[in-house]
């Protein structure tokens, strides 16, 4: 059992509990009230139920939506960014985008989906738009029609 400490008191206990008979992982989060920060590690949990098809060569991946940086349309092609790695999709961004309604992506461009959970640091670019930095050290920058929604995001999942 592990207990995560704050002033005033436990805030988080998280027990862990090894099951050998068990076919797939369970997780029951117990709360007293539905607060901000409980809604947000529901939320991260729920990543890894989003999946998404990616092709490399003649070969089909299932990416889990944590591992993706951002997902990007060029060329009426899209394509996954994840750390290293590229991935083509054969659906397009708005389908994508439909699949994956209620996760931590979100459009910062008209061909460009990011997940804000990979980003590090936000600034001013140039023309009132933003650059984002993502935490594997790549830069995207938002429209200035989507740096709005960006920050609304930022603030309900986050609370800043």
């Amino acid at each position: 059992m592990i207990y995560i400490e704050r002033k005033g008191g436990v805030s988080l206990k998280l027990m862990l509990q090894h099951k050998k008979e068990l076919q797939e992982i369970e997780l029951e989060i117990r709360y007293p009230e539905m607060t901000k920060k409980v809604s947000q590690m529901i939320q991260l949990i729920r990543q890894y139920d989003f999946v998404i098809e990616g092709f490399k060569g003649d070969k089909v991946y299932q990416i889990s939506l944590d591992q993706i940086y951002y997902i990007e349309s060029t060329d009426r092609k899209t394509f996954i960014y994840l750390d290293q790695d590229v991935y083509e999709s054969r659906k397009t961004i708005q389908v994508i985008e439909t699949m994956i309604d209620g996760s931590t992506m979100v459009r910062i461009g008209k061909s460009i989906l990011l997940n804000i959970a990979m980003l590090k640091s936000v600034k001013p670019y140039p023309n009132h738009r933003i650059m984002v930095e993502l935490s594997n050290g790549e830069h995207l920058i938002v429209s200035r029609r989507y740096i709005g929604s960006l920050k609304e995001r930022i603030r309900r999942e986050y609370g800043t």
